[in-house]
């Protein structure tokens, strides 16, 4: 970073025009130091002193599945500023687990990889943990990753948050006991030593930082959360595929499927993912994963394949949920799934000599919300400049005009592949 950069983060202001945004990004390291400098020494201290952007940007669990504790009257507080590249958590009640703790989640750019740490005050002192303790990885995998509820479009009585405030549609004023809750809250945390650094009130929004229904991104923090946090997962995603050398060896089957091609869904791709699964994953070898491998629907089985050919054995998941694979989807924004966003960074980060770089062409995000619906982009995503930030983080890209490419991956695909039986 540029030393008047550095020293703008330090003073907390600078001259807009003078240093980019992303050298000013507050970061674990800058936690580090506003504790040290200004000898924070408890949780209330440090929320107190986090910049606005922190303050303002955050949505609240009150069944939360952290090691933090949460209740209606005390919930976690997910701070997740204007990007969720660093993500901050605390809860309120002395009598909750990890009162005393702040939990934090850092998205690394150029290394792309995820980093937990916790933050501890319970001496009275400032305890930063190495970068992802066994304690959080036993949730959050090897190499972490965020966990964060799919969006899926059903009913206005869905939750589709379990556990937040505004589990529907980002809106706590649609479920009663939700609402009820929340307006006590409110109330309390005017004084609350902790909750009263939080931003609350909004002119043109009476529930902030909520809306009352479905509104602008700037007012739904859970489905923001989701569509940001996706959005670095898939980097990561991109850069475990690439590490690995699976693609390499069978460039059609990989690349078929980060197109997310039309023919996927045929038999003859279906048989040929399983045979590469189990050469490289040999049942007797791999039992456990087979098992899950067969008890999923059959529509499913070849999505968990194909992510573990091509990022590894491990407990990575592309889903980012704690549930077990055969008990959720494919992670939902609500507008594409995260393999479609995998596909999205995969192509836009290829070489340019690459085959596929001919089929690329980017897409902002204001060209993807205009499938979804006309106009919606403009209303909805654009106010408080929530779709650039989008647009920050990963491109989109053009569907079809990649989908060109799909008759010689497949081609590829199966040239080889036994399609006398299906999976």
């Amino acid at each position: 970073m540029r030393p008047f950069a550095s020293l703008c983060k330090r003073l907390w202001w600078c001259p807009a025009l003078l240093v980019p945004a992303q050298a000013l990004a507050f970061d674990i390291d800058d936690l580090r130091a506003l504790t040290r400098e200004k000898n924070l020494a408890s949780v209330e201290a440090v929320i107190e002193h986090l910049p606005r952007e922190y303050r303002e940007n955050y949505t609240l669990a009150h069944d939360s599945q952290s090691l933090q504790g949460s209740s209606y009257d005390n919930p976690r507080a997910i701070l997740f500023g204007r990007t969720a590249r660093f993500v901050l958590s605390f809860n309120g009640h002395p009598s909750q687990q990890h009162y005393h703790a702040i939990e934090a989640l850092q998205f690394r750019e150029g290394a792309e990889t995820f980093e937990l740490y916790s933050i501890d005050f319970d001496d009275g002192a400032a305890r930063f943990s190495e970068p992802n303790p066994a304690v959080c990885t036993s949730c959050h995998g090897s190499p972490p990753h965020p966990i964060w509820s799919s969006y899926e479009y059903e009913d206005r009585a869905t939750r589709h948050w379990p556990g937040m405030y505004g589990s529907t549609h980002d809106a706590p004023v649609l479920d009663p006991e939700e609402k009820a809750a929340f307006e006590r809250f409110r109330e309390r945390a005017a004084t609350h030593p902790r909750y009263r650094h939080l931003v609350m009130t909004d002119a043109g929004a009476p529930w902030f930082p909520y809306a009352a229904g479905p509104h602008q991104h700037r007012l739904r923090p859970n489905n923001r959360l989701g569509n940001l946090l996706a959005r670095w997962h898939a980097r990561q995603i991109v850069a475990l595929i690439r590490r690995g050398d699976f693609i390499e060896r069978h460039p059609g089957v990989g690349q078929a499927w980060l197109l997310q091609c039309p023919g996927t869904e045929e038999p003859g791709y279906r048989v040929r993912v399983r045979a590469l699964f189990d050469a490289e994953f040999p049942p007797g070898q791999y039992a456990y994963t087979h098992a899950i491998r067969d008890g999923l629907p059959q529509d499913r089985r070849v999505a968990f394949m194909m992510e573990k050919l091509l990022t590894g054995s491990g407990g990575f998941g592309w889903d980012m949920s704690i549930e077990r694979p055969e008990e959720t989807g494919r992670f939902f924004t609500g507008i594409v799934n995260i393999d479609r966003l995998v596909g999205g960074h995969w192509m836009a980060t290829l070489e340019e000599a690459h085959p596929l770089k001919a089929y690329y062409e980017p897409w902002t995000n204001r060209q993807l919300y205009d499938t979804f619906a006309e106009g919606y982009y403009e209303s909805n995503v654009a106010p408080g400049g929530v779709g650039a930030v989008y647009d920050e983080i990963t491109r989109y890209y053009n569907e079809s005009r990649a989908h060109q490419a799909c008759a010689e991956l497949m081609r590829q695909t199966l040239a080889d592949a036994d399609t006398s039986h299906a999976d």
